[in-house]
């Protein structure tokens, strides 16, 4: 049984046809949306496989800020509580399979003790995860004006630090980062719950940290058992024009989806299958369409058993060193 966990802060109309592409016996879906975005645009997909978070159980989602890594947990809670999936998807409003969705559930059957999260310890030059993003202290977007100028006059004086102290704050733990998108085992959703909900001092150190969605969670695995299941994430994401979004997806996507369909093992998280894609949006429907027709054919079913029959052993991550 799969919990898709959905986070959502526009493109209604996409986000029907993800949902409709995935539906499958056992799976369920559970839709995030950004308080900041009107939630009416959304309650229609409300269904007995469909739950839209209420409002008091959303939070405003900012860029960058501890506020992805709440609305991760909301809806984490959420699914832990409402059955017994054993695999939890995370993924934006805006993805797309690259898979048929039997060949998915047929991959996730055939792989039920892995952890499929990109993660390397930090630092990190490769993969972009310079320890600053957690040893710079960063104001919140969601604090109040009052708290936002408090802050900002303690930092400017030097009464509060802005550098803090990693180990005090980690102790023992070693930093991670990676890719906010995975694909985790019950086991370890449970793990991440009862770990978040038994450090309060840990969480709110990462509350002042940047990009806590690529470093909070993966911190946490990287220091348990589950670090030795581990391996790459499943989603494809275009960063190659630079800047601080990934590309939208378009036909020559398409035409590479069908020459590539896994990460290079020289790649910094490793290689292994690609099997959602980011980003589309609303006005991608033929898009989407011609993706359903050229990908998902026999040939790819084929490849996908291969991936289903391939090992399931996780690969080291890059030492410290």
């Amino acid at each position: 049984m799969i919990a898709y966990l959905l986070l959502v802060h526009g493109n209604p109309l996409h986000l029907q046809r993800l949902i409709n592409r995935l539906r499958s016996d056992g799976a369920m879906f559970f839709v995030h949306v950004d308080k900041k975005t009107d939630l009416n645009a959304f309650i229609h997909l409300q269904s007995d496989d469909v739950r839209v978070l209420p409002r008091d159980e959303t939070v405003a989602v900012h860029w960058g800020d501890f506020s992805q890594v709440e609305a991760i947990l909301s809806l984490m809670k959420t699914a832990c509580a409402a059955g017994n999936f054993d695999r939890f998807v995370l993924l934006s409003g805006v993805d797309y399979p690259l898979w048929p969705t039997a060949d998915i559930n047929a991959f996730f059957a055939a792989h039920r003790t892995v952890e499929f999260i990109s993660m390397v310890p930090m630092p990190c030059e490769a993969a972009g995860k310079p320890l600053a993003r957690l040893t710079t202290y960063k104001v919140r977007p969601t604090l109040s004006l009052l708290q936002s100028l408090a802050i900002r006059v303690l930092l400017k004086a030097r009464i509060m630090p802005r550098q803090r102290n990693l180990q005090r704050a980690l102790g023992n733990l070693t930093p991670y980062g990676g890719s906010t998108w995975w694909a985790l085992t019950r086991a370890a959703c449970d793990y991440l719950l009862q770990f978040e909900d038994r450090n309060p001092a840990l969480v709110q150190f990462f509350k002042g940290t940047q990009y806590a969605d690529e470093t909070f969670l993966h911190t946490i695995l990287g220091n348990s058992p589950f670090l030795a299941h581990v391996r790459r994430n499943l989603t494809y994401t275009d960063w190659s024009a630079g800047g601080a979004s990934p590309a939208n997806m378009s036909i020559s996507h398409v035409d590479y989806f069908l020459s590539t369909r896994r990460f290079s093992e020289e790649n910094v998280y490793g290689g292994g299958p690609m099997i959602f894609a980011r980003k589309f949006n609303d006005g991608d429907g033929e898009l989407v369409r011609l993706m359903d027709r050229q990908l998902c054919n026999v040939a790819l079913s084929t490849f996908a058993l291969a991936e289903c029959e391939s090992t399931s052993a996780a690969r080291p991550l890059p030492s410290l060193s």
